[in-house]
């Protein structure tokens, strides 16, 4: 049984499917989140231009394919055990990490030139299509990303909080750039294996079940940083 009526959200999760960088499968993740207390998770696993397994010796269509493996195996599980799972993305600009959703294969199947766009073209491309851009860990400082300012231009969110920081100061740094700049803040967990999931969540008053809703929630100042989920 819940300990609270709230809806819970992960933004910011990645599987061994697709991103290079993660230890477990979308299947497994899936599981974890159900019994960790989220009712809703977004599989946002790295693509063009980062850390991601597809080949981009591929051709866009098996890019495509690939890059949502991982969310396809949690939709599987998710759908037996009562869990929402929304697809997403993160991608790599020159340093800058964004974090992209409400966007499916048909929007990167119609803009297969999407990986070598300036992040202005980049950024009015998802908005005409309907999506939402986070700007993930904006002041992270680690040795595979290179030195950048954060240009908070054209986005909708910056995350301001992620669960995989060992600096407290780059989600300082993060609310700061937020606030001067008039945007809502989101958290992540960055979920890289079922031990991630708890640092990061996003927890709303009622149901929010598209990225739509949860944005829309988000703008009204209705989603609440929750920095350590405990099993609900």
């Amino acid at each position: 049984m819940k300990k609270d009526t709230g809806f819970y959200i992960q933004m910011h999760l990645h599987t061994a499917e697709a991103s290079r960088c993660a230890r477990v499968g979308g299947a497994d993740m899936a599981r974890a989140c159900k019994e960790a207390g989220y009712d809703l998770i977004i599989v946002t696993d790295h693509f063009f231009n980062a850390n991601t397994t597809t080949n981009p010796g591929d051709p866009w269509e098996k890019q495509v394919e690939d890059l949502f493996a991982g969310y396809r195996a949690a939709k599987a599980v998710g759908e037996k055990i009562g869990l929402r799972v929304l697809k997403g993305w993160e991608t790599f600009t020159d340093g800058p990490e964004y974090l992209t959703y409400g966007l499916d294969e048909e929007f990167l199947l119609q803009n297969p030139d999407i990986a070598r766009l300036p992040k202005e073209e980049y950024l009015a491309r998802v908005h005409a299509a309907g999506g939402f851009v986070s700007h993930a860990h904006p002041f992270r400082r680690a040795s595979y990303l290179p030195i950048f300012t954060p240009d908070p231009r054209g986005l909708d969110a910056v995350e301001v909080f992620n669960g995989r920081h060992m600096d407290p100061s780059f989600d300082e740094q993060a609310r700061k750039m937020a606030r001067r700049n008039h945007l809502p803040g989101t958290a992540g967990a960055d979920a890289h294996n079922t031990l991630h999931i708890y640092d990061g969540a996003m927890r709303f008053p009622y149901p929010v079940c598209t990225a739509e809703e949860i944005f829309r929630a988000i703008q009204k100042g209705d989603g609440e940083i929750v920095r350590e989920l405990h099993p609900r």
